[in-house]
């Protein structure tokens, strides 16, 4: 291995550490405790080191923001590929975003600036509405075609539906409450189903 490979290597590898280690800090002490000097120390790096690869807090956000939303997209595409019907699809959707909020609240507070994680860039929220190549536009498309305009609405429904049912969920209720809220969500899931077809 070469030195310029070496090099690119050691960058994939440290900015990789500072994703990791703002989220574990979040985890653990919740986002407003994250500073890059503390992910300095921690990472064991000098702050001027980290600002090479994330010129602010924000610009860390605004990554793990769109890590989040690329994680859920590729996910989507293959329950989309799995299953045929659309029904059954948005049905795995809904319980994929529940599962990965749960699973991992420390990503998806910054993915809609809760609990402190606030992140000015909107340019994520704009590649996940965007219709175009869509899976769950499609799978919501698959119940309702011929109404392209129609279909963007419910789409829009959709997404208040589950990630608003989610971050209300986070927002208010403890920890220990989230099983006792998985079922009302999916029932509010099947429920909107029904209700567009």
């Amino acid at each position: 291995m070469g030195i310029v490979e070496r090099r690119e290597r050691l960058r994939i590898q440290v900015r990789s550490d500072i994703v990791k280690t703002a989220k574990d800090i979040a985890r653990e002490d919740g986002w407003t405790a994250v500073s890059i000097r503390k992910i300095a120390d921690v990472i064991e790096y000098s702050p001027p080191i980290l600002y090479e690869y994330f010129e602010s807090k924000d610009k860390l956000l605004e990554a793990i923001r769109m890590e989040g939303f690329d994680y859920l997209q590729t996910e989507f595409v293959k329950i989309k590929g799995h299953f045929s019907n659309p029904q059954k699809q948005l049905v795995e959707v809904a319980q994929t975003i529940w599962h990965f909020a749960v699973e991992n609240p420390e990503v998806f507070q910054v993915m809609f600036n809760l609990e402190g994680a606030y992140c000015d860039s909107k340019k994520a929220y704009g590649n996940a509405m965007s219709i175009k190549d869509n899976p769950v536009w499609e799978m919501i498309a698959g119940l309702r075609p011929k109404s392209g305009d129609l279909v963007t609405k419910t789409y829009y429904e959709w997404w208040c539906l589950t990630f608003g049912f989610i971050s209300i969920t986070m927002t208010t209720q403890p920890r220990y409450a989230f099983p006792q809220a998985e079922p009302v969500y999916m029932e509010g899931i099947r429920r909107f189903i029904r209700s567009i077809m």
